[in-house]
């Protein structure tokens, strides 16, 4: 059997056998199109996922102070009732959700809890990309009027790459798709290329680059702005075929930063920025990429802007070779607006700007725990485990504590969920299917990959199905039977297929509603609306009108369809800004590169993280394939920074910022820029959340503080926190 893992960006193909309902074993599957026979420890370790016995089968519903199991009706009507109530006393507003990561690995998650959330009527939505990558689309939209905008490296083809703050040796992409990228890195060698990597950790990518340089948390901008400005001194403009506005102000911002307070900011010297300029200068094909490091910082949104306008620069933008949009199978139909999403409202309380129809991480708390019109008194938690994964750890969970309502939809019972009201089991990744709805726009190559679900489990709903429970339950007050859950199905499904008649850009447009609905392939389930999606895309057959691509056909290919190479000239897709200009010069990009300047030089000790093969942010570790080994949260120390603490590898050390102190082992290393100390994130010392294999850690998120952000995105600043360490006796 084939199957795409839904675990993280890489998309990688797996080849399953199994006895029955039982996995027997997990390998690569080397005729994925897209993966080509990679595969990492994660994939390899669901045959435990799937089989865990700590794995949450059955809903949760709290029942004299404690979480005890309920039938499905039960957990339905606890979550009518309380949603009804708060509802009724506070407002449409005082109800939230919190999106997770896992999400965006998940159609029917992804997909249903947009049906779901339509149904709310509040403005009170957050996820996990303000604790990841909000600046990229921030900055996509301020650029290209377009948050699904994001180009990465034509990997294939490219000759030089200056990557900052990414590790896709371990992470095999993120925002950029790229399966095995050590080998696709051994290919780039073989070919001539050359990659530059700038981080404060000497990172398992950086290990295998031509030359790495150490930079300070948070001093991205400044190399990438002096870098700019060597290019414009050596005469670059941006070629006039990309059609940009607001160029002459973005150069007049950029000229305040100089390459001597751009060194000192960063700690590289003036000499390696000179020696940046040339080698992308002297590429016939570059490219700039940034990541995680890049974006959970207080300069994530200028820092990723800055990223992009190095790759107009050098004409890489939308070249082959270069940075470009890749393509997925699955179209969504137009709407209307310029594509501005941001700042069309505010949270209540700290006046955040909304980003893509969310408001900020860092908001959550101080909304559920600030009284007035608004004050989230109810929050839907889809697949995420914000107790460890936000800033302020501690303080979010007690505000969580004050709910009227918490429900929680997860695979485990963990830090976040121990708090709700209700708990909905998720499904094993093996029981639903699987489709890159969301990250298949940022794929190294164009392909169309659908793994259908290998097992059914008639007692447990698949999530899109539970997703539209919840909305059924919002739109009317009911808890439904099956029947109205398939007669809700039918009317989301048609309403979807009018947005694609309506749209007069597509291929639908004019067609009638119920001839198309009669066309669809799945007779039930989220894959009706992804059939509709990858038939009116770009290879689709349109629903007869033509031949072409039918959800059917990747159904009857299990190892995917290749769709080529990245295309380039796509910038007319992409820009979305009503003069369809690439804005070089928004006004918050150029008020945040004038604050750069006012900064002073950091001096205080920094606390990074780091990513694990073996681990996925705060879940994954109750496997015991991917559990063995040393203590993996291990506090990386400087030996210069250690000697002069007078600690050693294998001390405890208290790590203390102005929000919390935690405690962890010290591992000296040289791999680390001085001045910086490192600790992997998705860790927690919490003991009740029965997963009886997992590894406790220190929880790095209870030493952010709420108010450290990029000031565009509000995106949290989890990198560069200010600590200080103390050898403990304990």
């Amino acid at each position: 059997m084939k199957r795409i893992c839904p675990i993280c960006e890489a998309g990688c193909g797996l080849t399953i056998s199994a006895d029955g309902r039982e996995v027997i074993g997990i390998e690569a599957n080397p005729a994925d199109v897209f993966s080509e026979g990679h595969v990492c420890a994660k994939g390899i370790a669901l045959k435990e996922l799937d089989a865990d016995p700590d794995r949450l089968r059955t809903p949760l519903v709290r029942k004299d102070g404690l979480l005890q199991p309920a039938s499905w009706p039960e957990a339905m009507t606890v979550i009518a009732d309380g949603l009804a109530a708060v509802r009724t006393e506070h407002g449409a507003d005082a109800v939230g959700a919190y999106i997770g990561n896992p999400t965006a690995h998940n159609i029917g998650l992804s997909t249903g809890m947009g049906v779901f959330l339509g149904t709310l009527n509040t403005t009170n939505i957050y996820s996990a990309s303000t604790v990841d990558q909000m600046p990229k689309h921030l900055a996509s939209i301020l650029m290209f009027g377009n948050a699904m905008a994001i180009p990465v490296p034509d990997i294939a083809r490219v000759d030089f790459i200056l990557m900052l703050g990414a590790n896709p040796a371990v992470s095999n992409g993120s925002l950029w798709m790229v399966p095995g990228f050590r080998n696709k890195l051994r290919e780039f060698h073989g070919r001539g290329g050359k990659l530059v990597t700038v981080d404060p950790r000497r990172t398992e990518t950086a290990r295998l680059s031509d030359h790495h340089l150490f930079i300070r948390p948070g001093a991205d901008a400044y190399l990438l702005a002096a870098v700019a400005n060597e290019l414009i001194g050596r005469g670059v403009e941006p070629p006039a075929h990309m059609n940009c506005a607001n160029w002459a102000q973005l150069k007049a911002a950029l000229a305040a930063i100089d390459h001597e307070s751009a060194a000192e900011q960063s700690g590289l010297a003036v000499e390696d920025i000179h020696h940046l300029a040339d080698g992308l200068m002297k590429a016939e094909r570059p490219v700039v990429y940034g990541r995680v490091g890049t974006t959970l910082q207080r300069h994530g949104t200028l820092t990723s802007f800055l990223v992009e306008v190095l790759n107009v620069l050098l004409g890489a933008l939308d070249e082959s070779g270069g940075a470009m949009f890749p393509e997925q199978p699955f179209a969504s139909a137009a709407v209307s607006g310029s594509g501005m999403e941001y700042g069309r409202w505010r949270s209540r309380v700290s006046a955040y700007p909304e980003v893509m129809s969310q408001l900020p991480c860092a908001a959550l708390a101080e909304e559920i725990e600030t009284p007035g019109e608004g004050q989230v008194r109810a929050l839907f938690c889809f697949a995420g485990n914000p107790v460890v994964s936000n800033p302020d750890s501690d303080r979010l969970a007690e505000a969580l504590k004050t709910l009227d309502l918490l429900v929680c939809t997860d695979i485990y019972h963990n830090e976040t969920t121990r708090l709700a009201d209700v708990v909905l089991p998720g499904t094993s990744p093996f029981e639903d299917s699987h489709y890159d709805s969301f990250l298949g726009a940022m794929g190294w190559r164009n392909s169309a990959r659908y793994s259908p679900p290998l097992f059914a489990n008639e007692n447990q709903p698949r999530e899109w199905d539970i997703c539209l429970g919840l909305a059924y339950v919002s739109a009317t007050g009911n808890t439904p039977s099956p029947d109205d859950l398939r007669d809700f199905e039918d009317t989301v499904v048609a309403g979807a297929v009018a947005r694609y008649t309506d749209d007069e850009s597509g291929p639908l447009h004019g067609r009638d509603v119920q001839e198309i609905v009669g066309q669809i392939g799945p007779q039930a389930g989220v894959e009706r609306l992804l059939d509709l999606g990858v038939r009116a895309g770009r290879w689709g057959d349109h629903f007869g009108r033509r031949d072409g691509l039918t959800l059917q056909q990747m159904i009857e290919t299990p190892d995917g369809i290749d769709l080529g190479e990245l295309r380039a000239g796509r910038l007319k897709e992409v820009v979305l800004h009503d003069n369809q200009c690439i804005d070089l010069g928004p006004a918050e990009i150029l008020a945040a590169l004038g604050s750069l300047g006012d900064e002073a030089p950091v001096k205080d000790l920094q606390l990074v993280g780091r990513r694990q093969a073996a681990r996925n942010n705060s879940w994954l570790g109750n496997l015991p394939m991917l559990a063995k080994g040393q203590n993996p949260c291990v506090l990386q120390v400087h030996p210069e920074d250690a000697a002069a603490l007078g600690i050693e590898s294998g001390d405890r050390v208290k790590v203390s910022s102005a929000t919390a102190s935690i405690a962890a082992e010290a591992f000296l290393t040289d791999e680390l820029m001085k001045g910086c100390v490192c600790l992997p994130h998705g860790f927690s010392e919490a003991a009740d959340v029965d997963q009886r294999v997992r590894q406790p850690g220190a929880n790095y998120n209870r030493l952010a503080a709420a108010s450290e952000v990029d000031p565009l995105s509000i995106t949290a600043a989890l990198n560069g926190i200010a600590v200080t360490l103390e050898k403990t006796l304990d």
